[in-house]
């Protein structure tokens, strides 16, 4: 199956590949409905750029698009991963009933959370820490369903991988079981933790100046519990390709990707106590 994703070109297989879209994955309908989460919500990014470019309002010091927009491309990313990633089961495993029904719930929860940020954007309203009304305290609340439904389906995801992936490729293999296990778990930490924040934000600490870092927004001022939530969903990218890149160079994967999970782990972690502490990464 591994030979699909990374050479040899099958019959009646759909385009898309860690760097050139002239690989391919196979042709089973999780693997297209992965995909073509993937593909809306990078096209979903691509319409709401001239938003973002030309409404210039702002909403808590931050251009109103930004949100919806930063998360179309983060969950594209985390589409197309498990796409990828999945490759490493046989299509049997790959379509049985656990994996279809996580699948499944995830896309349902992408639209829901995507198409809910982009009309609260559009309505000049925050769709995180906003109980205004009794509508957005629901729909708060069930954004944070969908949230858990978005992390449980690649956790679910690195098990099947430990349990029945395929081993010609053992960084990759290696790197996708830490990744996605780790990296779905302190994900749901942080995430959880920012949701009961007492402040009601991801910042812990008092705002002045509003200065931050660019293009992630990141405070210099206070504390942010995004940094660490980062560092810990894109494990699910770094530690594969890392893997993918040994194998690659016929390097023993072992001890590089344990001790690469373990540098994310502890920073993430280091970041997380920093944030609570209301420390800033960088200090203005």
């Amino acid at each position: 199956m591994l030979t699909k994703l990374f050479g040899n070109q099958q019959q009646h297989q759909a385009p898309v590949s860690f760097i050139r879209f002239s690989q391919r994955l196979d042709n089973d309908y999780i693997t297209r409905v992965l995909t073509m989460s993937c593909l809306f919500l990078f096209a979903l990014t691509l319409l709401m750029l001239p938003a973002y470019y030309f409404d210039a309002r702002v909403l808590n010091f931050s251009p109103i698009w930004a949100k919806p927009i930063k998360f179309s491309l983060s969950l594209g990313i985390h589409f197309l991963t498990l796409a990828l990633l999945a490759q490493q089961l046989d299509r049997q495993r790959r379509t049985g009933v656990i994996l279809m029904a996580f699948t499944y719930l995830a896309v349902a929860s992408m639209l829901f959370e995507q198409l809910y940020i982009s009309v609260q954007a559009a309505r000049g309203r925050a769709s995180h820490y906003n109980g205004s009304t009794d509508f957005e305290s629901i729909m708060y609340g069930l954004m944070g369903v969908g949230a858990v439904n978005l992390i449980l389906v690649s956790f679910v995801l690195g098990l099947l991988i430990y349990k029945y992936g395929e081993k010609t490729l053992p960084g990759l293999r290696l790197g996708s079981i830490l990744g996605l296990t780790i990296g779905s778990v302190l994900t749901l930490i942080y995430a959880m933790t920012m949701a009961r924040a007492p402040a009601h934000s991801h910042l812990v600490g008092d705002v002045i100046n509003h200065v931050k870092i660019p293009v992630v927004g990141w405070s210099r001022e206070v504390g942010d519990l995004r940094i660490p939530h980062f560092i810990a969903t894109h494990m699910m990218q770094i530690l594969p390709l890392l893997g993918l890149a040994l194998d690659k160079l016929k390097w023993s994967p072992r001890t590089i990707v344990s001790l690469v999970t373990i540098f994310l782990v502890v920073m993430s972690a280091v970041f997380f106590d920093w944030a609570l502490a209301g420390i800033p990464v960088l200090v203005v």
